[in-house]
């Protein structure tokens, strides 16, 4: 039985360390015990995409068991955030494909977001008009903005180079206000 306790009185990396060391030995309750402490974080960049709590969850199931299969395949005991960060994204991108629509907000969906001087019609636009994205564009955008990663670490998870996440956010931006701007919104 692992010493929780002891372990998440570490930070991150000392915890993916320690847990990695166990998962490579083949102990499943330690890879549980990694994914509980980014369920949040994961939950978050997968309904990002979905916009939907079952679809969310189903992304996190698929991705949870693409990374058991594969993680002989993951040499840095710590980047496992990041890893399945990347596996996480594939599967939102792959799950919308086989969809094969575009997930727009309902009206029962809540919105979370700390209180800005933005109302909820604008709030759904630009969830809307960030659905329009490209995929490789869509990923920096929510990667950067709805979790506060740094242009490095969307670098690592994506495994592109730092210039070209800068101009796949430019491109993404500028992407976004002419979505905006134009009104294809309403349409």
């Amino acid at each position: 039985m692992l010493n929780i306790k002891k372990v998440y009185s570490r930070g991150d990396t000392e915890i993916e360390t320690y847990l990695m060391k166990k998962i490579k030995k083949g102990n499943q309750e330690a890879f549980e015990n990694l994914l509980i402490h980014y369920k949040e974080y994961l939950y978050k960049i997968a309904y990002s995409y979905v916009k939907n709590k079952e679809s969310a969850l189903d992304i996190i199931q698929e991705s949870t068991y693409k990374a058991w299969m594969n993680i002989h395949t993951l040499k840095n005991k710590t980047v496992f955030k990041n890893w399945i960060t990347k596996i996480l994204i594939n599967t939102a991108i792959n799950y919308i494909k086989k969809e094969s629509k575009i997930v727009s907000l309902d009206e029962d969906t809540p919105l979370v977001y700390k209180e800005s001087g933005i109302s909820i019609e604008e709030k759904i636009d630009l969830y809307k008009a960030i659905d329009l994205l490209k995929p490789k564009y869509k990923s920096v955008i929510i990667l950067k903005y709805f979790n506060d990663m740094k242009i490095e670490e969307i670098s690592d998870i994506l495994d592109l180079p730092i210039n070209t996440i800068k101009i796949q956010l430019k491109r993404a931006r500028e992407s976004l206000r002419n979505i905006l701007k134009e009104d294809y919104l309403s349409e």
